[in-house]
């Protein structure tokens, strides 16, 4: 069995390259640039996590909750906005 074109010699897909990663849009952390979520409030949460390689790591609890409550947040709030949307599709009940 030969692997789909695209694919690395396990037949999985082959990892991006650190030059194509370069190009995407975020901060540069420890692990490289990280791509935009397309919400600004998660995404400045997730930059936080740059600074995690600058602290000791008896400070990092702190760091990971503050994102954590601001990923938890957003999160919520997105839900709220889904379910204050109608759903008038077809056979729902209420249509």
């Amino acid at each position: 069995m030969e692997p789909e074109p695209g694919a690395g010699a396990a037949g999985l897909p082959e990892q991006a390259s650190p030059a194509s990663l370069a190009d995407s849009a975020g901060p540069a952390g420890p692990a490289g640039p990280q791509p935009a979520t397309g919400d600004s409030r998660v995404d400045e949460a997730v930059s936080q996590l740059a600074d995690l390689a600058g602290l000791p790591a008896a400070e990092h609890p702190a760091i990971f909750e503050r994102v954590h409550q601001r990923l938890t947040e957003a999160l919520g709030d997105a839900g709220a906005r889904e379910r204050a949307v109608p759903d008038d599709s077809p056979g729902q009940p209420g249509s």
